[in-house]
């Protein structure tokens, strides 16, 4: 068992480790605002669980990408800034890996100059096939 932390913007280093890559390719899918033509399967696995704050329950990869879409369509800019990640897995990306992460994510809701920060802390777990959701998948956006 491996335990790997990260501070801060994601950089060569960070972008080597398979897992690492991953959230960083997630972030920035989700800060696109671009969801529609993302499909599901690129992060999440087909059977994927997500629980949310309220303590729903939902199913299936393309109902989580739906609704992760629909949150971010009152918005003109979503943008996460990494605090810290920290992995715990098998450390190789094969393997499951257990990622908590802390971040700040900045809203601007359309056709509004301010932004709005939100602290936020994810707790997602990355089953062997590479896409989120091989055992479970996890988030609670603490704001």
């Amino acid at each position: 068992m491996a335990s790997i932390v990260h501070y801060g913007p994601f950089d060569d280093i960070s972008r080597s480790h398979p897992t690492l890559n991953f959230i960083e390719k997630y972030c920035k899918a989700i800060d696109s605002l671009n969801l529609a033509s993302i499909p599901a399967s690129a992060f999440l696995s087909p059977f994927a669980i997500f629980h949310d704050t309220k303590g729903n329950v939902h199913l299936t990869a393309s109902h989580i990408w739906q609704l992760t879409a629909r949150q971010a369509a009152p918005f003109s800019q979503i943008r996460h800034d990494i605090v810290e990640v920290r992995l715990v897995g098998n450390g190789d990306g094969e393997g499951r890996d257990v990622v908590y992460c802390e971040c700040l994510a900045h809203f601007r809701l359309l056709g509004d100059e301010d932004e709005v920060l939100v602290p936020s802390f994810f707790c997602l777990d990355r089953g062997g096939g590479g896409a989120w959701g091989g055992h479970e998948w996890e988030a609670d956006s603490g704001g």
